[in-house]
């Protein structure tokens, strides 16, 4: 486009010019120096608003797969002449799958505008969207002018919670371990044993003593291993594992059981803000084996593996 225009200035200062040669009255020159300069001019008047051009990305931080977003490129210039046109290319890049696309657009009358455009969600990923390049051009546009800007966003595209088939409230009892708790106390758990010197008289089982022939205690009990451990092994082949592990990591809140994902690293997740951060994290980049940790403290694994759910 930018060479056809740049064509027909060459072809309108040719015809000026025979014009001037043919023609010896005073509008031939005067004719020919309006044609040869008018681009120039109109070029140098614009270039303010050329170079006063700003440029941001906007969208969500999160969205669910499946559904429809947008992002918006906004256009902002507070010269007085507006900018005629603008080339914009995006690269927008999938950190978790590595894919990458390219997208040009072309927009014109650029005085304040904006265009709202439609995120990929069809996969789980944090998606990064950013400017590589972008051309202003003048008013008859034949002379263009190319910007930088550090416009960028960032949107985790996060799976929707798939209901796995597991027992949760049984693993959860199944694995439990009780100790006794340091310096006694009040506990919902305890455990009933003959009395020893030295324990609190507070401790005592009065009623039941009083049918046996001996002082009979509560002793308090405290879990030995409290850690909830949620691993993801395989995230399937349309991020199954994804899905079930938010699904998991919610039914857990409503039992009140803080937990921690293992993935590529730790992390502990105590309410679903903390919960979908992980995800955030996971999502920034490819998939990455489960990291190591400590058995002893965990009262229940469960492992991911696709839309399956391993209990240990």
């Amino acid at each position: 486009m930018r060479f056809s225009r740049l064509f027909l200035w060459a072809m309108l200062v040719g015809a000026a010019w025979l014009f001037r040669v043919f023609y010896h009255a005073w509008p031939g020159p005067w004719i020919f120096a309006c044609v040869v300069a008018l681009p120039p001019v109109l070029f140098l008047l614009s270039l303010p608003s050329m170079l006063g051009l700003r440029l941001q990305l906007e969208g969500p931080g999160r969205v669910v797969r499946g559904t429809d977003a947008d992002y918006t490129i906004r256009f902002s210039n507070a010269r007085l002449l507006p900018v005629r046109s603008v080339m914009v290319q995006l690269e927008l890049l999938n950190r978790y799958t590595e894919k990458q696309t390219h997208e040009s657009y072309r927009l014109h009358n650029l005085e304040s505008a904006r265009i709202m455009l439609p995120l990929p969600t069809e996969e789980c990923g944090v998606i990064r969207c950013r400017v590589i390049r972008c051309e202003v051009y003048d008013p008859l546009g034949i002379f263009v002018i190319k910007r930088r800007f550090d416009a960028e966003l960032s949107c985790a595209v996060l799976p929707e919670a798939q209901k796995a088939q597991v027992d949760l409230d049984a693993a959860l009892d199944a694995f439990r371990v009780l100790k006794p708790k340091p310096g006694g106390g009040f506990a919902e758990e305890y455990d009933l044993r003959d009395y020893r010197p030295g324990d609190q008289l507070n401790s005592i089982h009065w009623k039941l003593s009083s049918k046996t022939d001996k002082l009979i205690v509560k002793e308090a009990l405290t879990p030995e291993n409290c850690d909830v451990f949620l691993v993801l092994e395989q995230p399937g082949t349309h991020d199954e594992g994804l899905a079930v592990l938010r699904w998991l990591s919610a039914e857990l809140f409503l039992r009140e059981e803080p937990h921690i994902i293992a993935a590529d690293s730790l992390y502990p997740a105590g309410d679903e803000s903390e919960a979908d951060a992980a995800l955030v994290s996971l999502l920034s980049h490819p998939m990455r084996p489960p990291c190591s940790f400590d058995r002893r403290r965990a009262r229940c694994v469960f492992r991911v593996c696709g839309s399956e759910v391993l209990v240990e």
